[in-house]
């Protein structure tokens, strides 16, 4: 579960820190002048057409938008579709906004308006080739550099809709986190019904050839169990004596076969040769000293090398124990009672 969890805040991380490409559109068409002269005739006719209502900051707006003309790429442009008339019409025009920027004065509005009519006339079924990174294949928009978003031809700047293009990257990266999360969830939850593992506390007996080691099931499933030492003698000498004989896990009179695979500092994991029925599973249960419940375990490592034996032998009821003559009673230290 751990490991599983670092994995989890490295994938988010490294998508969050990630560098996020440009995102890529396929070749299209664009029609029309560049933007930023359709920006400057936008403005021009809101003002030319009711130029009674203009206002000393008229002048300064239009100053601006010719400022923001980039005179290259237009001129590139004008060579690329090899129309004398919208040249002549774009210079005459740009011609009266430079003098009205200065002066604040025209002689002509109509005459301006009508010629920005017929560039659009002119222009509206023109187009020119624009790549993915907003840069035309015949070099009419390639003056300049793509902007951050890859949308090197409009001078508003980017808008909303290109950095939620941005934002996809890390989105994707944390949706998949938390798939990869939900679903080792989903497994853990489905592990745990599987082997009916369940949370409990039975007193049992770890049998390893001689020895006895009493002790705690925490954990029991179809199959295997957790189990705590009573002591910590009972601890040192299960760190010493594990697998080296037959073991048994003994609940009251029930016997199961079984195989230490993992130690740890306070538990002990314990294999069953052979899975529990639900029935003796139950059965088992049926002892604990606090209501079993279902828990989720993380992943388990085995440390502990495995004694070889031979066939699994399911669990039971012994008739008789097999490891001490005479059917005689043990001490923790596996010797026979005296008593």
């Amino acid at each position: 579960m751990v490991r599983m969890r670092g994995w989890l805040w490295v994938i988010v991380i490294l998508g969050l820190l990630a560098p996020v490409a440009p995102p890529v559109r396929a070749a299209e068409e664009f029609c029309g002048p560049p933007l930023d002269w359709q920006k400057l005739a936008t403005l021009t006719r809101r003002h030319f057409r009711q130029p009674e209502r203009m206002d000393a900051e008229t002048p300064r707006e239009i100053a601006e938008a010719l400022r923001a003309i980039n005179w290259a790429r237009l001129h590139a442009w004008q060579t690329h579709i090899a129309q004398p008339e919208i040249r002549r019409l774009m210079d005459s025009s740009t011609d009266n906004l430079r003098n009205f920027a200065s002066t604040g004065r025209t002689s002509l509005p109509r005459g301006l308006l009508t010629d920005l009519k017929t560039i659009d006339r002119l222009s509206k079924d023109i187009c020119v080739q624009v790549d993915g990174d907003g840069l035309g294949a015949v070099g009419v928009f390639d003056d300049e550099p793509a902007s951050p978003a890859g949308f090197g031809m409009s001078p508003e700047g980017e808008t909303l809709a290109d950095y939620v293009r941005l934002s996809i990257l890390p989105v994707i990266v944390a949706a998949f986190a938390v798939i990869l999360k939900v679903c080792h969830i989903i497994y853990k939850l489905t592990q745990t019904r599987r082997y009916s593992r369940r949370s409990c506390r039975v007193t049992a007996e770890l049998h390893i050839g001689r020895y006895v080691i009493p002790g705690t099931i925490t954990v029991l499933g179809l199959h295997g169990c957790r189990m705590i030492p009573e002591t910590e003698e009972a601890r040192a000498l299960l760190s010493v004596v594990a697998e080296s004989a037959e073991t048994q896990v003994l609940v009251g009179s029930i016997r199961i076969p079984a195989h230490v695979v993992a130690l740890h500092d306070n538990w002990s994991a314990i294999l069953f040769q052979a899975a529990l029925d639900h029935g003796l599973h139950a059965t088992i249960l049926e002892r604990s000293e606090i209501r079993p419940r279902p828990v989720t375990l993380p992943g388990l490592r085995h440390n502990v090398p495995r004694r070889k034996d031979g066939d699994a032998t399911p669990a039971g009821t012994p008739e008789q124990p097999q490891n001490l003559p005479n059917n005689q009673p043990r001490d923790q230290n596996g010797k026979e009672d005296a008593a």
